[in-house]
């Protein structure tokens, strides 16, 4: 009973930030509405692969390691950024690959970024290191030193379980022949959208680098 108020608020911390629409969001819904259920479910396999990754890592401090070596931290945030913005604009490229025809005849769209749908939601995830020093930081302070072992994989397990949970259903809801349906008679508005959304996303992470490493600089020449 000593760790339960940690492990509830961690996994409660987590649920909230999968919910709050992000590049996993867009990836995972996109894939499912434009190729099909099978190629959402394994865009969700990908992006809970990477989700455990960041967590297992942050777990043994690699989010410290990062800020300390601070060139790696930025220099992985920019690569990340240039991926999102890559990804977004083969999403408004997209329509031009799209089938005019109705739902049965229209041709499945190819995998984002020349990739598996699994690749897509892992290099997704993957791209933004600054995952790795939130969960750091919110370990430090909600985990105590002191907890054993098996609190560590309990943790890994919830937000296994809760990434799997909550990006399945939303690539079940996207997936489905109504959503689908109404994807075809919007696509091109839709992967625009999802384009644009993917552009900004990159745009702002490459914008907080630049940001921090001016301040940097001015810290540094004052």
């Amino acid at each position: 009973m000593e760790y339960v108020a940690t492990l509830l608020t961690l996994a409660g911390m987590h649920l909230l930030m999968a919910m709050l629409p992000g590049p996993n969001t867009v990836v995972v819904s996109w894939v499912s509405a434009t190729n099909s259920r099978g190629s959402g479910l394994r865009a969700v396999a990908g992006v809970v692969a990477g989700t455990v990754a960041w967590v297992t890592l942050s777990l043994w401090g690699f989010g410290a390691v990062l800020l300390e070596a601070g060139w790696l931290y930025h220099a992985l945030r920019v690569a990340g950024a240039a991926y999102l913005v890559l990804v977004g604009v083969r999403m408004l490229l997209a329509h031009r690959r799209t089938g005019a025809g109705p739902l049965e005849t229209a041709p499945p769209r190819p995998p984002l970024g020349g990739k598996r749908p699994f690749a897509a939601g892992l290099m997704t995830t993957l791209s933004n290191p600054k995952s790795a020093v939130f969960w750091t930081s919110a370990f430090l302070v909600a985990v105590p030193p002191h907890a054993p072992l098996w609190v560590h994989g309990t943790i890994v397990a919830i937000i296994t379980v809760q990434s799997a949970l909550w990006y399945g259903t939303v690539a079940l809801a996207f997936s489905t022949g109504l959503a689908r349906q109404n994807y075809l008679r919007f696509a091109r508005r839709l992967d625009m959208l999802a384009g644009t959304v993917m552009i900004a996303l990159g745009i702002k992470l490459a914008d907080e680098v630049r940001r921090e490493l001016a301040a940097a600089g001015a810290s540094s020449a004052g």
